[in-house]
């Protein structure tokens, strides 16, 4: 799934995990946890219908297409913010260095 115009489920998803963590975060932090009943209250207080599967919300984020600009524009030069678990039920979105997993181009191969 890719966040588009075009896709309401990405957009419903990006609606409410942005609600979460411009609610939760503070300036400076580097770690916003959150808990899944978090994406219920989240889709209510935005007047849609919270998405079946609460749990894919953050599978979609982690797994299948970026955090929404307005998360990722917060982050300083060099870092970007990901999702990781906390513990049944309980996330948090972390502030990590910029990584480059491109094959280096002066090797023959490059193992990962």
């Amino acid at each position: 799934m890719t966040v588009s115009p075009n896709n309401p489920a990405s957009n419903r998803y990006a609606a409410i995990i942005s609600k979460i963590f411009l609610d939760k975060r503070r300036q400076g932090d580097e770690s916003v946890p959150f808990r899944r009943e978090d994406i219920r209250i989240a889709a209510d207080a935005l007047g849609m219908d919270p998405p079946k599967n609460l749990g894919d919300v953050v599978y979609a984020f982690r797994y299948r297409t970026a955090l929404p600009e307005d998360i990722q524009s917060t982050a300083s030069e060099g870092k970007m913010w990901i999702i990781r678990s906390a513990g049944t039920g309980i996330y948090q979105f972390d502030l990590v260095p910029v990584f480059d997993m491109r094959p280096n181009p002066n090797l023959a191969a490059t193992k990962m």
